[in-house]
């Protein structure tokens, strides 16, 4: 849980400061992996990125579990205002 809530924090700070969406990722046991659409990130882009993601789990921006039925529209058209950051 902590890697997966982990995971949608940081690929929703990219998006929204940079405009990187996620292309994909994997969690696994000692690593996880969170492949961006871009073909680089400075490393001022990073630390920037690293700096945010943890000043929102400093501020204890509350995780929202939300359930939605298979055929939910919102599955394919995300909302732009979700994650709320």
């Amino acid at each position: 849980m902590q890697q997966h809530s982990g995971q949608h924090l940081i690929t929703a700070v990219a998006e929204q400061m940079f405009g990187f969406k996620t292309t994909s990722w994997e969690l696994g046991r000692q690593r996880s992996v969170i492949e961006l659409d871009t073909p680089s990130m400075t490393a001022e882009q990073i630390e920037t990125l690293e700096r945010s993601v943890n000043e929102k789990i400093r501020e204890r921006v509350p995780v929202v579990v939300r359930e939605l039925a298979a055929d939910d529209p919102e599955i394919e058209t995300p909302s732009r205002n979700w994650p709320p950051l």
